[in-house]
């Protein structure tokens, strides 16, 4: 190893070290942060000579650091958690997989080991849902208690607390899998512009975003779970529920690449792309009708991305 990688090197793990500390350490912002611990093990990583041996110095140099910032059991938080996504990024990186492949995969590898290792200091399914539900309450208590001291009541009837609690608990594991997609999507999306994209990578791992979108036969798995909402089981009808709302959001973004296609057509600027972007994300109404404008892509074709059938040619010869 020359003396310029180990530096990269170091520098890397306490990039990654800072970032993930950040999130015990700095109240909000270093929540924020702590999601893109794994981008300076991507950017040392990725696109050089054993790329994989790299990765796995920085990870372990990294998981050190945070051990002795805050004892072993943040730096095993840190491998199960971004330290497990970041490798399963690299990995699929230097096979040239698509994003989505690798959304997919290390979103899923860090729910699967996260939720193994919740079930076994919980106990139980019932355990660990009962701790949320402890959880969930507390957090509520401290925030009407903040609200209080700046002169603000904010008291919620104990009904409607019940039941801003529960709704929360069915949807916490669909909230969970998106919070995984997103930090995955983000950490490959900077990493995708401080790498100078297509030359160091050597494929192109984010195409034209404005003109992606989902596979047809999704649509039938958002049909299957939006009927699985009237199962009266249940377990099975909050399966459906979580399910229906990973699908939906995956609408969403279809919906805001098509925006994006239009944004480009009309050369919007930057500024005001944003704006429509955060007031689009934030408000349910025009969220909801943004998901569905990319659930109706799959017939309307608004960017017009698909060749014009047969069919149709055929029925325009005698109109």
């Amino acid at each position: 190893m020359t003396r310029r990688d180990a530096i990269g090197m170091v520098r890397a793990a306490f990039g990654a070290a800072a970032l993930f500390l950040a999130g015990g350490v700095v109240p909000m912002v270093g929540g924020v942060a702590m999601l893109f611990a794994p981008t300076p093990v991507l950017g040392y990583a990725v696109g050089y000579p054993k790329a994989l041996w790299r990765m796995a110095a920085v990870v372990t140099l990294a998981m050190g650091l945070i051990a002795l910032g805050a004892g072993p059991a943040a730096a095993g938080a840190y491998l199960l958690t971004l330290g497990l996504a970041t490798i399963v990024m690299v990995y699929l990186i230097e096979r040239r997989r698509p994003f989505e492949t690798i959304v997919l995969c290390a979103a899923g590898a860090m729910l699967l080991v996260g939720v193994a290792v919740a079930l076994a200091f919980a106990g139980s399914p019932a355990a660990l849902a009962e701790g949320l539900r402890h959880d969930l309450m507390a957090a509520m208590t401290r925030g009407e208690k903040f609200y209080k001291t700046v002169g603000m009541d904010s008291a919620i009837p104990p009904e409607m607390r019940a039941n801003i609690i529960e709704a929360t608990l069915r949807l916490s594991p669909a909230l969970v899998v998106l919070a995984a997609a997103f930090t995955v999507l983000v950490n490959l999306g900077v990493f995708w512009r401080i790498s100078g994209r297509q030359q160091r990578l050597g494929y192109m791992l984010f195409n034209d975003l404005v003109r992606w979108s989902t596979p047809d036969w999704l649509i039938w798995v958002l049909l299957a779970t939006g009927f699985g909402l009237f199962i009266p089981v249940g377990a099975l009808s909050t399966i459906a529920l979580d399910l229906f709302v990973c699908v939906a959001a995956v609408y969403f973004c279809q919906g805001l690449a098509i925006m994006a296609f239009y944004f480009k057509v009309l050369s919007m600027p930057p500024a005001a792309r944003g704006l429509i972007y955060f007031v689009t994300i934030v408000q349910p109404v025009l969220a909801a009708l943004v998901c569905a404008v990319g659930i109706f892509d799959l017939w309307i074709d608004f960017r017009r991305l698909k060749p014009p059938s047969q069919e149709a040619r055929n029925l325009g010869d005698f109109l």
